[in-house]
């Protein structure tokens, strides 16, 4: 009866184990798919490959109270896969970005969730980074961009900005199912800065037209200097275009197509009157001053500019003439005086004579020691005649020229055989020579 007694407690102790072993084994096995228990109700619904997960992978040791619905509390790299250490720096809500088929399938990229720098994903590598005409510059991405939706539109702010969403993290509550070491902070949205003309270009030398075109930011005015240049060769200040040192190097022609578009100072007011190009006397792209005027294709008459007040003029001393300038003087220089008298009665005397010599009055109008001579050599020099040196005949008695006969000195002067005056004795023709010197 013992025996029997025994019998059967141990048969039914191995019934129990047997039925409780079948039941754990087909809890363990046993997923959404093949269950009809309805897990919506839980607040939980089961999606994507939830559906294929065990239950019990989940409700271990068949616990089903205080089960984390958060995705961390399963998929914090011990329960479940996790974040990998290559993945962007963000809070713990998994499933604002991933779907629960596959964790590559993204709903969205949600970047409130994110709180690394921008280029920790932007890289070109993650995720889109800078394009190959990006300014150059190594401010953060968030310094300019404020929206996640696209990079364009992006707003050049102050040198001083309010934090941004991206970069300001704060620290959160602990989620409702989730322990507080797996907490990360959340971020504290704010909103862009206000936009500022005052750019701060921190970092940025060149690559300015990438942003100054105009569109993206201010670009060159209508009435700019013509150039291909870049912006940095001439503007040395990013606080401001103006103050410019323009960079004149190989210009070397037609620096009319600025210097009088108002682009840049032209022409002032007292300036030579000329169609010469700028450069045909400007040499110098430093200063305007020191120009040498070339007088090659100079037509205008010379006191046009030579008067004193735009080009030097005749000097106090000068002989008071109303003759052009170019009658006497040279483009190469003042001092070399050239004058020709065009008139016999002012015949060129040559180097031997100075201008003063004549004229005493320092005026264009001679004042004749003789005027009963005036026009001829004895104005001038009559005192000198000597008439016995001036014999007209010798036969039957000899007579002399008076001045008046001989007042041109450079006519014919005979001497006849008698004073019938038709046989020519000698003939000395030029005896005095205005170039010649001596009496």
């Amino acid at each position: 009866m013992a025996m029997t007694s025994w019998r059967a407690s141990g048969l039914t102790a191995l019934v129990n184990a047997a039925v409780v072993l079948l039941i754990a084994t087909q809890s363990y096995a046993q997923t959404s798919l093949s269950s009809s228990f309805n897990h919506f109700s839980t607040g939980f619904p089961l999606t994507g490959t939830h559906l294929s997960v065990a239950c019990a992978a989940c409700h271990v040791n068949g616990r089903f109270s205080n089960t984390p619905k958060r995705c961390i509390g399963c998929h914090n790299t011990m329960t479940a896969p996790g974040e990998p250490q290559s993945h962007p720096q963000t809070t713990t809500l998994c499933d604002s970005c991933h779907q629960t088929t596959t964790w590559r399938d993204y709903r969205f990229i949600d970047h409130v969730q994110a709180l690394g720098p921008c280029a920790s994903c932007h890289n070109n590598k993650s995720a889109i980074g800078k394009s190959a005409t990006h300014p150059p510059t190594q401010a953060p991405c968030n310094t300019c961009h404020f929206n996640t939706v696209t990079f364009k539109g992006a707003v050049i702010p102050p040198s001083a900005r309010a934090p941004t969403a991206a970069a300001t993290p704060s620290t959160s509550t602990t989620p409702q199912g989730t322990s507080p070491s797996s907490t990360r902070t959340a971020p504290t949205p704010s909103s862009p800065p206000v936009n500022d003309k005052k750019m701060s270009h921190a970092g940025i030398v060149n690559g300015c037209m990438r942003c100054h075109d105009g569109v993206g930011a201010p670009g060159k005015r209508p009435n700019h200097v013509i150039t291909a240049a870049p912006c940095e060769t001439c503007h040395k200040s990013t606080m401001n275009f103006a103050g410019a040192r323009m960079n004149h190097a190989g210009i070397t022609a037609n620096c009319s197509r600025c210097h009088s578009s108002g682009a840049a100072p032209g022409k002032s007011a007292n300036h030579l009157m000329t169609n010469a190009p700028c450069e045909t006397c400007h040499r110098s792209t430093v200063s305007f001053a020191g120009a040498r005027v070339d007088h090659t294709n100079m037509t205008a008459p010379c006191a046009r500019c030579h008067n004193g007040t735009t080009a030097e003029g005749k000097p106090s001393r000068h002989i008071l003439t109303a003759s052009p300038c170019d009658q006497c003087h040279r483009t190469q220089t003042w001092a070399s005086v050239v004058y020709r008298h065009t008139s016999p009665a002012f015949v060129n005397h040559g180097a031997g004579v100075d201008c003063v010599g004549c004229h005493t009055a320092n005026a264009q109008t001679v004042v004749w020691k003789f005027p009963a001579f005036r026009g001829t050599c004895a104005g001038c020099h009559v005192d000198k005649y000597r008439p016995m040196s001036h014999p007209k005949f010798t036969r039957p008695v000899s007579v002399y020229y008076t001045a008046a006969e001989l007042r041109d000195c450079t006519g014919a002067c005979h001497t006849y055989t008698n004073n019938t005056q038709r046989t020519v004795l000698t003939r000395p023709f030029g005896v005095h020579r205005a170039l010649g010197g001596g009496w």
